[in-house]
This record gives C-alpha cells, sequence and structure tokens, in this order.
C-alpha cells in the first residue's frame, strides 16, 4: 500500500512539474540582459557579429538582447558605451531546451539550448534565417546551421 501511494505521488509530482521547465527557460531568458558574444554560421570559425552592417570598422562593440515579457525581444548594437542601433522581435519557449527568437537580421530561427554555466548559454539552430544574406538568388544560403553564444550581465 504505501509503495503505491509512493508511485502514485511520483506520478503526480512529474506530471505537475514538466510544465515548470519550461516556465523556468522563460525566467531565466526574461530576467536580465543577455550579451552575444559570437554568431558562428554553417560551421564556420569566423564569429560573423564582427561583419555585420552595423559592427563594421568596430573595434569596441558589443551585441545585447533583452528578453522582455509578452514574448518581446530588443536587440541593442554598442559602440563605445553608445546604442547605435535598436532591433525588437519576438520569442518563445516551445520547450526547456529550446527557444524561438526573430530578432534583427540575423536571428530567426528555433534554437536548441546549451547550458554550458548558469548564465552562459549557447545557442543553436540547423534553420536559422539570416536575412543578412538574403539576396533572393541563393535562398539556400540564407537559412542555415547557425552557433550563437551569449552571456547573462
Amino acid at each position: 500500500m504505501v509503495k503505491t501511494v509512493s508511485l502514485f505521488s511520483l506520478l503526480i509530482v512529474l506530471i505537475l512539474g514538466t510544465g515548470s521547465c519550461k516556465k523556468t527557460t522563460q525566467n531565466e531568458l526574461a530576467n536580465g540582459l543577455w550579451q552575444v558574444n559570437t554568431v558562428n554560421i554553417d560551421t564556420a570559425a569566423t564569429n560573423y557579429l564582427n561583419q555585420f552592417p552595423n559592427f563594421a570598422g568596430c573595434s569596441n562593440c558589443a551585441y545585447k538582447l533583452s528578453f522582455q515579457e509578452q514574448n518581446v525581444v530588443i536587440g541593442y548594437y554598442i559602440s563605445n558605451d553608445s546604442i547605435k542601433h535598436i532591433a525588437t522581435g519576438t520569442w518563445t519557449v516551445p520547450s526547456y531546451t529550446q527557444v524561438s527568437i526573430k530578432v534583427d537580421n540575423f536571428i530567426d530561427g528555433t534554437f536548441d539550448i546549451a547550458r554550458p554555466g548558469i548564465n552562459h548559454w549557447v545557442l543553436t539552430s540547423n534553420k536559422n534565417h539570416v536575412a543578412a544574406f538574403d539576396n533572393g538568388v541563393n535562398p539556400q544560403f540564407d537559412t542555415t546551421y547557425t552557433k550563437i553564444d551569449m552571456q547573462k550581465l
């Protein structure tokens, strides 16, 4: 009898707890500002963050993401402690291990989340749309594997 009650209690905890994992990911993203360290596209070692137009020729630049409530994300291009450009977009958390983000001209996909540290995340997607590369001629080159390394500030 005690064994049955214990198994039933464990089952209830598992059922009720599965939705909270998704909420944990939402809270971790929404409660803080994230600095994007690198953006690697198509498995290249190049940090494409330094290649995008708002960072061309910039030596002291940062790209930061602020995940807001109501599924709004704000991207900030910062140069020498001044905001150079702001982009707004959307985000959702389909599951504890995934986040869908659409902001700016290089982030538009559903990303798998790896958590190497409490405040360090690596996002990867096999189908990220990089509008910065969208020339209308070769669409296979503008939807690609993307890896985003970011740190919570």
